[in-house]
């Protein structure tokens, strides 16, 4: 792997996802403030309706990249044109159909959503831009995949940074302006969209300049093999969908906007992780696919094992501090909610990913190897279950909210310590415990992370009482917690050679 350009991917990335992260930061409790939680419940649900719409797409999307990237492994141009073209006008043909569908949904949301009367008409017209602008992303999608294919996700965390400037300053200016709405906020994601589009379309006839469009290169057989591959991707896409996404259309249902409302706040930190982890795990797929492409097993696996490496320390690490201090984050973030709720709510909603957040990247063998059918099929089922167990808990049980988070926790749980390392190693013609192996390396350090964060929180070296002590306090315990991480997943000679190589950067 060419480690300046995972650098340099790594770090623009990780500015790119802490810029999204930010707005949510500053946006969230200004809007709990000026319209309350159940206004802003409606903003994050409209968001999982764009995700339910992804399942479709996700049957071409998901490919495209790994086909397109191959074909240009070979040098065979015609073919990338091919899969480019057919892709693109696929993706105009099911946004044709998203027409349709968006506005009998808007037509008859009433009879969809449990929606307070001084709401209807702002909550009407939010997802009415959130849908326009799911549109514009879906006919687009294919744009995004330049940058994938020769590896300069810099680029696309550049655009990324530019857009999340352009939707802070323009919620800023239409708050300030006029009387806030929520549906501002689909006004302002329907703009960064068309800016998205055309930054997208702009960059891919930079980076793959012999890529045309032309209709005539359209072909039916390529959409189909793309597809046809894709379509286990986009059942994984559903079952992923039910595990992480119905769960505030359940609380609407069975806790009306009040209960929809408080468990969107819990939201901020596991959908931040997710869009760090949307950002970074990335980074290490073409590497992969290549190393796949010419049959280097040996070097796809420590791409593998460097990415997991890569998720400790830059996901993993912060959730170790989180899971400590997260009561305090939410006592300064929100400080008219109940922070010690939100902060259970989010680390039960974060188990799972604990447990599988150590080997995040292994989803992308199945991927990889082409072997999405089983891994399809095991999603399907782990949904169900989850499904379930969220209804029974929510109508039997006396958990209230909290039945919506334990009823994931352990679907989830279970499937990341049975299925997923098993068939994930069977992938890889490696034993059984090849990922349970690291799974366990994972969660150790993880704990013993907690571990030492809980121990400096009971020296009360620093009060935290403020957004600066937090601040400070976070910034003290983690470059503790850095090192600590550096010795547990580098050997000394490793280390030994950055501290050389950044020495030498130094003196020159």
């Amino acid at each position: 792997m060419d480690r300046r350009r995972f650098v340099v991917n790594l770090v623009s990335n990780f500015f790119s996802a802490l810029s999204g992260v930010g707005i949510s930061f500053f946006l969230t409790p200004y809007i709990v403030a000026h319209l309350g939680k159940e206004a802003y419940g409606f903003f994050p649900l409209s968001n999982n309706f764009v995700m339910y719409a992804g399942i479709i797409t996700t049957a071409l999307n998901s490919m495209s990249s790994r086909y397109i990237t191959i074909s240009l492994e070979k040098k065979d141009i015609r073919e990338v044109n091919v899969y480019f073209n057919s892709i693109l006008f696929g993706n105009m043909l099911i946004s044709l159909g998203f027409i349709v569908l968006s506005a009998l949904f808007c037509l008859f949301i009433n009879n969809i959503l449990e929606i307070p009367p001084r709401l209807f008409d702002d909550v009407r017209l939010l997802f009415v831009f959130i849908l326009f602008s799911l549109i514009i992303n879906v006919s687009s999608a294919v744009f995004s995949v330049a940058a994938f294919a020769v590896n300069r996700f810099d680029k696309l965390a550049y655009i990324n940074i530019i857009s999340n400037v352009v939707k802070l300053c323009a919620v800023a200016f239409l708050f300030y302006l006029f009387k806030p709405k929520i549906y501002f906020l689909g006004l302002v994601t329907v703009l960064t969209a068309i800016y998205m589009c055309v930054a997208n379309y702009r960059l891919t006839k930079r980076l793959l300049p012999d890529v045309v469009i032309d209709r005539s290169l359209f072909s039916w057989s390529a959409l189909s093999l793309i597809a046809g591959f894709g379509m286990w991707n986009s059942i994984i896409a559903l079952s992923n969908v039910i595990n992480t996404q119905l769960d505030l259309l359940i609380a609407n249902h069975f806790f009306g906007a009040s209960g929809m409302g408080f468990l969107s706040l819990t939201k901020f930190i596991p959908n931040a992780i997710y869009i760090l982890l949307g950002i970074v795990v990335p980074i290490f797929l073409p590497e992969m696919l290549k190393a796949y492409a010419q049959e280097d097993l040996e070097k796809l696996k420590n791409t593998l094992n460097l990415s997991f490496k890569a998720i400790f320390m830059v996901v993993l690490l912060p959730l170790a501090v989180f899971f400590v201090y997260g009561g305090d984050f939410f006592r300064l973030w929100l400080p008219t909610q109940d922070s010690g709720a939100l902060h259970l709510l989010s680390v039960i909603t974060l188990l799972p990913f604990i447990v599988h957040g150590t080997v995040e990247t292994v989803h992308h063998v199945f991927i990889i190897t082409n072997k999405l059918r089983i891994a399809s099929i095991w999603g399907i089922f782990i949904a169900v279950l989850n499904f379930v167990l969220v209804i029974l808990l929510c109508r039997y049980s006396s958990l209230g909210i909290y039945a919506i988070p334990i009823a994931a926790a352990i679907s989830g749980v279970f499937s990341h310590l049975t299925f997923t390392p098993i068939y994930a190693a069977h992938c890889l013609n490696e034993k059984r415990s090849y990922f349970f192996l690291k799974i366990i390396r994972g969660l150790t350090g993880f704990i013993f992370l907690i571990a030492v964060t809980y121990g400096w929180k009971r020296a009360e070296l620093i009060t935290v009482n403020s957004w600066f002590t937090f601040i400070l306090n976070c910034i003290c315990i983690g470059f503790i917690l850095l090192i600590i991480t550096l010795f547990m997943q580098f050997d000394l000679s490793t280390l030994s050679d950055g501290y050389k190589k950044m020495l030498k950067k130094i003196k020159l």
